[in-house]
């Protein structure tokens, strides 16, 4: 086999494993809303064999039922998230929201970063122009990196996304704030080498700094 092919499965078993962490995540998540509706319906149903009635009680049900329809609201977003996720990869490029595609895959991995205590913040350029590129590969990217930082950072600490504009192309900074673990951390799901390799398909680059800080730099078009 040769060493491009290898490369090439490699990078197709590495984005196989991002997409079902990715599922695994939306599923534990979906599981949550749903648990809590059931709880909140149950509340309800129990109200109502006590025969509950008066002007207070009444205010107890209102506020349940506006409970479930926050749980509702939660998990729709959740579902589109997931929706527009999986539909990245039906053309291998074409034009799209650099801060929407970045915007769902956070949304996708806050249980990650709620089970670490790792809060993820967004800082974006509003406004960017739209990007040409395989906005599943860039997804995967991205992941990559935050993914790391969920792997290696103390809880309490916090990753920041920041988007912006350059030349004819757009930046992704990622900041992470924290301290370390200083036992001995996951290994990286993915490879430092494969994201270069990967980067270097969308005509990107990649540049990590000895402070932790990531830069994603990709031109506005594809070549």
């Amino acid at each position: 086999m040769h060493s491009n092919d290898r490369s090439e499965q490699e990078l197709k078993l590495l984005q196989l494993h991002f997409i079902g962490k990715i599922l695994a995540g939306f599923t534990h998540e979906s599981k949550n809303y749903l648990a809590i509706i059931n709880e909140s319906v149950g509340l309800i149903g129990d109200m109502v064999q006590m025969g509950k009635s008066s002007e207070k009680d009444l205010s107890e049900y209102l506020q349940i039922v506006r409970s479930v329809e926050d749980q509702i609201k939660r998990a729709n977003e959740h579902f589109r998230a997931l929706n527009r996720f999986a539909h990245r990869m039906d053309t291998e490029l074409s034009s799209f929201s650099l801060n929407e595609s970045i915007e769902e895959l956070i949304a996708l991995l806050t249980r990650f970063a709620k089970q670490k205590k790792i809060a993820l913040i967004k800082n974006f350029q509003e406004d960017l122009p739209s990007l040409f590129s395989n906005p599943s590969l860039l997804q995967f990217i991205v992941f990559s990196v935050l993914d790391e930082g969920l792997l290696t950072l103390e809880k309490d600490s916090r990753i920041t996304i920041e988007t912006a504009g350059a030349d004819h192309a757009v930046q992704i900074k990622i900041i992470p704030e924290g301290n370390v673990q200083t036992m001995e951390s996951e290994v990286p799901s993915v490879p430092h080498e494969v994201v270069e390799k990967t980067i270097k398909q969308l005509n990107g680059n990649i540049v990590r700094e000895g402070t932790g800080k990531t830069f994603i730099m990709l031109p506005l078009t594809a070549s």
